[in-house]
């Protein structure tokens, strides 16, 4: 029986044909959805959610913030001239001098001569001082050097520079941001080229004139052809250190705090539209010169990215679509569950080290097509089992009672496969007396129609007492107790179903005379045993019937019985003696068999 159900469940499964063209189109299905990216910004988040962890903040670098008690002591930071700048500057100690001056702030074109002079001169005195220059982008069809074209949206038309007397004394660096399509902060042009030359970010032109004040090379990150290049945030917003600029100019700060550091100076009010979205707080926003602090960190770090091209990633979501496919084609839940688990944990641990060195996977539409197949999968298994389940049903409710219907339903113990098992049941045969002679005398129409009747008594009676319809044959009727679910006194109710036909044959004779001029008796013959209960027959034609010795003595028994009689055999009187009453008829000698049977009638 094993190896037959084995042999089923086989046929049940695809072939390796069916299981291949399936894991090629998820496969193709996770190429393409990756390539369009039509959830770039959702990926973003969840990359972010991924990588962007707060670190200690590098001590070396410290932010001189012009922020609202700044302006409330030195007016509005729009009526500012260039001397406020060159005030901060003369506030340091030249002994204990920062290492890097770097001021967020653009002084583009000549103001006032006296201002002017005044920065000029005091950034004259240290040796890295550098001024925030901004670029001009714009888009522009470019062709590459094997004549291919490309738009590129970041070409630089321009760049603004400082001031030229500030601007020879000092070094430049353009501070413009780059947002994802989120609006968010994460990557940087590390260069522009503009009439010519080529210059570099702010962040960079930083971190080089700190390398150069320790006599260290700058160690440049990788970027893509066009000079992008991410960072990885260190800290959210407030957690660098902070001091006020006008604490700074006023001399309440003790300057020596910025020795050899890298200062930054830059806008710290809300006013002052300097703020961005930064991925490491997303519930807030982050000021210009926090996030160039970030970006500076991430330099002397080195924890700086590229993006994986987008072609290697819709391979490797190809890749695990594919494979994963195939795996829930080929194995039972368990191992369904398990392998989607073991994968969307080991991409996204897989997309964490390759952040760690370097490579920005996007591999969100991979960790969705892991769970769409799952789930696909999952609701084809639960649907297919509930339209598996509702045709058993209906077959089952085509010869079995209403409440044993409801029960299989709940329970679930059932299956639709042959083969069957052995259990203990009652078995009832009916047989009209002298149906065949009847038969011969009517029309066939009304022959029907007196044995449509019966029957649907018979049926009622066998329903009733939570019994199975398991065949009619001809005007006889078989049915079955204790199978396929487990009945309670189901001997007590096998008997109680012959009694029950017997009245109602009795009851339905008036209407048959009235309606067709006959009247009809029947025989009932009730035995209990072990037997064979299942699905027999064959793969595409099967009915649910018992098989076994129990069978045939209960159907010799309704041979022997006569019109209006119930015999019973002495099993199942030995059950029900305590609630019938019956009348031992003798042993009787039953067609096929040596042994003689214990016949007991049930009286009325």
């Amino acid at each position: 029986m094993k190896e037959r159900r084995q042999k089923k469940n086989n046929k049940q499964k695809l072939s390796w044909v069916q299981r291949f063209i399936l894991a090629a189109a998820a496969a193709l299905a996770a190429a393409v959805f990756t390539l369009w990216a039509p959830l770039e910004r959702q990926e973003y988040a969840f990359a972010d959610a991924l990588f962007v962890r707060p670190k200690a903040v590098d001590n070396r670098i410290k932010i001189i913030g012009i922020d609202e008690a700044s302006q409330q002591e030195l007016g509005p930071f729009s009526g500012w001239t260039r001397q406020q700048a060159a005030d901060l500057l003369n506030a340091f100690d030249p002994e204990h001098a920062p290492a890097v001056i770097a001021f967020d702030i653009n002084y583009i074109g000549e103001l006032d001569e006296q201002g002017d002079s005044a920065l000029a001169e005091a950034a004259a005195k240290y040796d890295y001082v550098v001024m925030a220059s901004y670029a001009d982008y714009t888009t522009k069809l470019e062709r590459l050097e094997d004549g291919t074209l490309r738009m590129n949206p970041l070409y630089v038309e321009q760049i603004e520079m400082p001031y030229e007397a500030l601007r020879k004394v000092s070094v430049q660096g353009f501070t413009d941001t780059v947002p994802d399509s989120d609006n968010y902060i994460r990557r940087s042009l590390l260069w522009a080229e503009a009439g010519g030359e080529r210059e570099y970010n702010f962040a960079w032109t930083i971190y080089q004139s700190y390398q150069e004040s320790r006599g260290e090379e700058p160690v440049f990150p990788k970027t893509n052809a066009r000079g992008l290049f991410g960072f990885d945030y260190t800290a959210a917003p407030g957690m660098y250190e902070l001091y006020s600029y006008a604490d700074v100019v006023s001399g309440r700060c003790d300057v020596r705090v910025f020795q050899d550091s890298i200062v930054l100076v830059g806008a710290y009010a809300s006013g002052m539209m300097d703020q961005y979205m930064s991925p490491i707080a997303r519930s807030t926003v982050m000021n210009g010169v926090e996030v160039q602090a970030n970006q500076v960190n991430a330099l002397l770090d080195g924890r700086t990215f590229i993006d994986l091209p987008v072609w290697i990633s819709a391979l490797l979501a190809a890749a695990v679509a594919g494979v994963y496919t195939w795996l829930v084609l080929s194995s039972g839940f368990g191992v369904n569950l398990a392998g989607g688990i073991f994968l969307e944990l080991a991409v996204s641990i897989s997309a964490g080290l390759l952040y760690r060195n370097g490579l920005y996977w996007r591999c969100l539409m991979t960790v969705i097509a892991v769970a769409v197949i799952f789930f696909v999968r999952l609701a084809f298994g639960y649907l297919t089992e509930r339209f598996r389940k509702r045709k058993i049903l209906q077959m089952f409710r085509t010869y079995m009672a209403p409440q044993v219907v409801e029960e299989l339903s709940r329970s679930g113990r059932y299956q639709i496969e042959l083969g069957g098992r052995e259990c203990q049941i009652a078995v009832l045969f009916v047989d009209i007396r002298g149906f065949t002679s009847m038969s011969e005398g009517l029309p066939p129409d009304k022959v029907v129609g007196i044995l449509n009747r019966y029957l649907g008594k018979v049926t009622e009676a066998i329903f009733k007492n939570e019994g199975t319809l398991d065949k009619f044959i001809g005007d006889a009727v078989m049915a079955v107790y204790n199978a396929p679910l487990d009945v309670e006194n189901y001997m007590e109710k096998a008997v109680r179903t012959g009694l029950d036909i017997i009245d109602a044959v009795e009851s339905l004779n008036d209407e048959l005379e009235r309606d067709f001029g006959r009247r009809i008796a029947c025989g009932v013959g009730v035995h209990c045993g072990p037997a064979v209960v299942g699905n027999i027959g064959c793969d595409f034609r099967m009915d649910y019937t018992a098989i076994g010795d129990t069978v045939n003595v209960s159907e010799r028994l309704e041979s022997q019985a006569k019109a209006g009689q119930v015999l019973i055999s002495e099993q199942i009187y030995e059950h029900v003696k305590d609630r019938f009453r019956a009348e031992y008829v003798g042993e009787l000698a039953l067609k096929g068999r040596q042994d003689k049977v214990k016949a007991f009638v049930l009286e009325r």
